[in-house]
């Protein structure tokens, strides 16, 4: 009887000291982040001006306030604009349930361009994250991509509209057929004088 009660206890232990901690969640101070585009007039020819709208929260659900104490946005061109910079702005505090929101002006440059194979056309990549430490000094962290869809710079005039290629592609067999054969036609009348 001593040993199963003995067996008991060192179970209910390990179950308690070991298996349940890892199974019930700490509950840790979160962040995110969101980007847009105000208005959204995508997709943008190369000059236009993209007005980015840039979101960063503490979840109503959070029971600790957060101290953000960097928040950037990369560019596409790959330079950083510092919204807030540890050392040299003053953090942003945020109880649960606040945000805080951001804008940015970006001016599309073809250099920045970036052919997206599963979309199938052109956009510009930049990011907006921000990072800091809850109230337990916890860090928290939030990053949100940004691809903007832009046109491709029309070259001499109006860009060709690659689409209506395969429209052509019949017309084009036969104009390269019939030149063909007026080049065989050609040679053997040559060939016979």
């Amino acid at each position: 009887m001593k040993k199963t009660l003995l067996y008991s206890v060192m179970a209910l232990t390990l179950v308690l000291g070991l298996i349940l901690p890892m199974a019930v969640p700490v509950m840790a101070s979160e962040i995110s982040a969101t980007k847009g585009r105000s208005p959204d007039e995508s997709p943008y020819e190369v000059g236009e001006t993209i007005h980015y709208v840039m979101t960063v929260s503490n979840p109503g659900t959070n029971l600790a306030t957060n101290t953000l104490t960097n928040i950037w946005d990369t560019l596409p061109d790959g330079s950083i604009h510092w919204f807030v910079r540890q050392g040299v702005n003053p953090p942003v505090v945020q109880l649960p349930g606040q945000n805080t929101t951001f804008y940015l002006d970006y001016v599309v440059d073809w250099g920045d361009a970036e052919y997206d194979v599963g979309l199938g056309y052109s956009v510009v990549r930049n990011s907006f994250a921000a990072n800091g430490t809850d109230s337990g000094q916890d860090l928290v962290y939030a990053s949100v991509q940004s691809n903007t869809r832009i046109n491709e710079p029309a070259v001499g005039g109006e860009a060709f509209p690659i689409g209506k290629l395969s429209i052509l592609a019949p017309w084009i067999m036969l104009g390269a057929a019939i030149i063909a054969g007026a080049g065989i036609f050609v040679r053997r009348r040559q060939a016979r004088s």
